[in-house]
């Protein structure tokens, strides 16, 4: 008896997926084959298309799993539809940042990753909506969100894009007012986070559970330019903690007003709000993944 799975592969994601989408198709169906398995393939064209085909085929088989093969863009394309049902998302983490896979301690090689696949267990973890936006690793307003705005503008993508546009960024970012559940706050940046970090290994909130059916709220507030050099070292050495500028809580829901419509970020992807009410909140063991 063969297991059927479905691959949904954004060949734009991360750094190479796209010159070796073929090469990547034939490793799947070999992976597969030799693990019982069947595979079928679909490629996504646009943005948002992989949610209106994981929409389309979704009940066409009893999947083990669908599998978003690319970043966390993808990952969040893909498991937006299979929220509060049973059906295991599986990824293969061949994005630029891979936050949630990083977060879940998946390979990042498509070799392991695919072996991973085929042996791992599905296991239930929170996901978390902005606005009724779901996400599933991060999602906040601030200079993250002014970054990932300009990351999306970029040709080339990876973590040293990611770095060369933050330092950019950060030289003429200026901090803003937030109402966080009513308390007036000045803030660099403000994150919810469901999982630990950004991607590319920049833990926002290193003690952060997928499972404890709580978001991670860290507030970042303005500093003096030197602490620049300190925060980003925190950020990658998974040491940002709790200090003069930095505030944690643990929360169900948030509520953020704001005097204009922010920008927001929700896991690295950039949007443009048109209103000032930003509502979040968790929703405990929603979705099903393959770890």
């Amino acid at each position: 008896m063969t297991h059927p799975y479905l691959f949904i592969l954004n060949p734009n994601s991360g750094t190479s997926i796209g010159k070796n989408s073929a090469a990547v198709r034939e490793q799947i169906h070999s992976v597969a084959k030799k693990n019982a398995g069947s595979a079928q393939i679909l490629f996504t064209e646009e943005p948002a298309h992989a949610t209106e085909l994981v929409r389309e085929h979704m009940h066409a088989e009893k999947w083990k799993a669908i599998v978003a093969v690319g970043g966390d863009g993808t990952v969040n394309e893909i498991a937006k539809p299979l929220v509060d049902t049973n059906i295991p998302i599986g990824i293969l983490p061949l994005g630029s940042g891979n936050g949630l896979a990083r977060h879940l301690g998946l390979p990042l090689t498509l070799d392991a990753a695919l072996k991973r696949l085929f042996e791992g267990n599905p296991t239930m973890i929170d996901s978390a909506e902005l606005n009724g936006i779901p996400f599933f690793c991060t999602a906040g307003m601030g200079f993250d969100a002014y970054v990932g705005h300009l990351f999306s503008q970029q040709k080339a993508r990876g973590l040293m894009t990611y770095v060369n546009v933050s330092f950019k960024a950060y030289w003429s970012y200026k901090p803003q007012s937030f109402r966080l559940n009513g308390v007036e706050k000045q803030a660099f940046s403000l994150s919810f986070a469901n999982a630990g970090q950004f991607g590319n290994n920049a833990w926002v909130a290193p003690q952060a559970s997928l499972q404890d059916g709580l978001l991670d709220v860290c507030t970042i507030r303005p500093f003096p330019q030197w602490y620049g050099t300190a925060l980003a070292y925190g950020l990658f050495t998974k040491q940002l903690k709790q200090s003069t500028y930095i505030d944690y809580q643990r929360a169900t829901q948030a509520v953020v007003e704001t005097d204009a419509p922010p920008m927001i970020h929700y896991d690295g992807e950039p949007l443009q709000l048109d209103t000032t009410r930003i509502e979040v909140k968790i929703k405990p063991g929603s979705l099903n993944v393959i770890i």
